[in-house]
């Protein structure tokens, strides 16, 4: 793995982003290399729970911007159908790959400190356990490059939470907001001393190891079928397939790099 690194500590094992100079922004090797990881502990019998975090001082920027025009270049050849089914090909690789925390076996606490962005969210709401620190800030970012999020925040962050009013919020504004404001949303279940976080995370993950291997295992397998989200997740990829050919993205994100007022066409 390039982009991931596995470190096994008796029964937990401690998955770490590596891609500090980019603020641990996701590159295509980032999702190859997470479904690897999930192969890896899945195939490792004494790992009773996984911690992910991310090296460097921010969790993760979300969808790296500078590959992001490659992802979506096609052959001019191509009808605007045959475009459509592989943007839709590509987003269902996304999503399986931000669901791969929920296809490992065991529990997963995830540590987020500094940003998490975007695609980011999309991870870890995947994962069973959620801590972060006092400085942590979120978006769901997507809305600021014209688009909605489409690899899993929408469905996931909707079913994890009772606020209807901030998420939806959230989403439609795309503001930064802070770990006091994911505890009230149910995105995070505790909030840290920036110093304290992994100690945190590593106290709770033994104290689960403990437990019995069998329970985890049933538990983490009744929970992740009571979500049920496939079908979610393929009308939302069946969705974009279509509007992400809107002219409101590149209109958008010259808006970011410039930071400058985006101006789009009437709906």
């Amino acid at each position: 793995m390039q982009t991931l690194v596995g470190t096994k500590k008796g029964q937990i094992y401690h998955l770490e982003i590596n891609r500090p100079k980019q603020l641990n922004a996701m590159s295509v090797q980032l999702f190859q290399d997470f479904k690897a990881a999930v192969d890896i502990i899945n195939k490792t019998d004494d790992i009773r729970v996984v911690v992910l975090t991310g090296r460097g001082k921010q969790f993760c920027v979300g969808l790296d911007l500078k590959e992001a025009p490659e992802m979506f270049q096609f052959p001019d050849e191509l009808d605007q159908a045959r475009k459509s089914i592989r943007i839709y090909d590509l987003i269902k690789d996304w999503q399986y790959a931000m669901t791969s925390l929920i296809r490992i076996r065991v529990p997963v606490i995830v540590g987020v400190q500094g940003y998490c962005l975007g695609g980011g969210i999309d991870l870890i709401t995947s994962a069973d356990i959620r801590y972060c620190t006092e400085d942590a800030k979120f978006s769901i970012k997507e809305i600021d490059i014209g688009m909605a999020a489409d690899i899993g925040t929408l469905q996931r962050l909707g079913l994890q939470n009772s606020n209807t009013s901030l998420f939806r919020e959230l989403a439609y504004t795309g503001r930064m907001f802070n770990a006091q404001e994911a505890l009230t949303l149910g995105l995070v279940s505790k909030v840290v001393k920036n110093e304290q976080l992994n100690d945190e995370i590593f106290k709770l993950a033994e104290l689960i190891a403990s437990k019995s291997p069998i329970g985890c295992y049933t538990i983490k397998s009744i929970l992740t079928r009571e979500q049920n989200l496939d079908s979610q997740l393929d009308v939302m990829a069946r969705t974009n397939m279509a509007m992400l050919f809107t002219n409101d993205m590149p209109i958008a994100l010259a808006a970011s790099l410039t930071k400058g007022k985006a101006e789009f066409p009437k709906l």
